[in-house]
């Protein structure tokens, strides 16, 4: 299948998201799209590396990004004649979200969304404010600067394959969230999988329940759910 995978700037399911994309890269052909926040993300939560992974994987696997694309998005006015099998996003901010619902088409993503609707490509949304409340979510590797002690040389920095720990920061272009840093640490300084609760608005809620009012929309609440939808897709 040739599949399109979107991805915003929500740090909440990336994890998820970025896990089943890999295992559905194995057999299909992919192209990711990135909005700048998105991008971002990746970075902060150190995946930029498995995604260029990826994207070596089939010669015909591609990286199209926000910011490389002109103001007319000229991507997504091909995805009909390219013949794309299935678009996915996630996962999907409430901004994202918000302007599907709403038919604003002034991203590279949701100029994809939409042209996915004229073109009857199926879209699957996860987005990430689902339901009204409180949710709890991780939030990227960091260093605690009030237990850090800058050690010179940094004992965790000798173990990061990457280089990417200088204490008081971890450098996020280089950082693959190994977690191989963490233990070494004798201050207990680099917080690796931190949880945090936010608040998700009942506009926002009620906004990812509307994605499914759109025709060639559905909406999943999990990553792992796309699974199952491709399969059913094959067996068609």
């Amino acid at each position: 299948m040739r599949i399109i995978w979107a991805i915003t700037g929500a740090g909440h399911l990336i994890k998820e998201s970025i896990d089943v994309l890999e295992k559905i890269s194995e057999e299909h052909e992919i192209t990711i799209i990135t909005s700048k926040a998105g991008e971002e993300v990746l970075q902060l939560y150190g995946y930029t590396n498995t995604i260029n992974n990826i994207i070596t994987k089939n010669k015909n696997n591609q990286l199209i990004k926000d910011e490389d694309q002109q103001y007319s998005y000229p991507f997504s006015g091909k995805i009909t004649e390219y013949k794309y099998d299935l678009i996915i996003i996630a996962p999907a901010t409430a901004n994202t979200t918000a302007k599907i619902v709403h038919g604003i088409a002034d991203t590279l993503i949701t100029n994809v969304a939409a042209q996915s609707g004229k073109g009857r490509i199926p879209l699957l949304i996860i987005p990430v404010d689902q339901k009204e409340g409180l949710l709890q979510t991780q939030i990227p590797p960091y260093i605690d600067k009030k237990l850090c002690k800058k050690h010179d040389p940094c004992y965790a920095n000798r173990y990061c394959p990457e280089d990417a720990i200088h204490p008081p920061k971890i450098d996020a272009t280089k950082c693959t969230s190994c977690k191989k840093c963490e233990k070494k640490c004798p201050e207990n300084a680099i917080i690796t999988d931190k949880i945090i609760e936010i608040y998700i608005r009942k506009i926002d809620a009620d906004n990812a329940k509307h994605l499914n009012n759109i025709e060639n929309i559905t909406t999943l609440e999990k990553p792992e759910e796309i699974l199952e939808k491709i399969r059913k897709m094959e067996k068609n």
